[in-house]
């Protein structure tokens, strides 16, 4: 069956968002069992929005503040979007991340959150899957 317009549409802005939060957690893509990172992190919660944030300051910010001002305000773009979708796309983007925490769907909706904030994006008054 051919994609509609639409649909070609929304899958290169998809890609567009994925590339964006690879630039935004390169640090992290495929540390999951990294032994240096996860002594740098200590242990993390992804389930406590307090440790979640330590790591995302600990090792995400610094780079992001080196950023062009273009390209951090094209990640809060990013960001901002997901914060009105379903969550389904964030939660598929973590765990192929294989960030250093946070394996589940669950851990990935209560991690977006706590990234969205970091970041300076406000989420709606209701998040979805929460």
């Amino acid at each position: 069956m051919r994609k509609t317009a639409p649909q070609r549409l929304a899958e290169r802005e998809a890609r567009a968002r994925s590339e964006l939060l690879d630039s935004l957690f390169d640090v992290w893509i495929g540390q999951a069992s990294n032994d240096a990172t996860l002594d740098r992190l200590g242990p993390v919660d992804p389930l406590n929005a307090a440790e979640v944030s330590r790591a995302l300051k600990a090792d995400i910010a610094a780079p992001f503040a080196e950023l062009t001002r273009e390209t951090q305000g094209r990640i809060r773009a990013a960001l901002t979007v997901l914060a009105l979708s379903d969550g389904q796309e964030f939660r598929a983007y973590w765990l192929d991340l294989s960030a250093p925490f946070g394996t589940t769907e669950a851990e990935a909706d209560a991690i977006f959150p706590v990234v969205a904030r970091t970041f300076g994006v406000r989420l709606p008054d209701t998040l979805p899957g929460g």
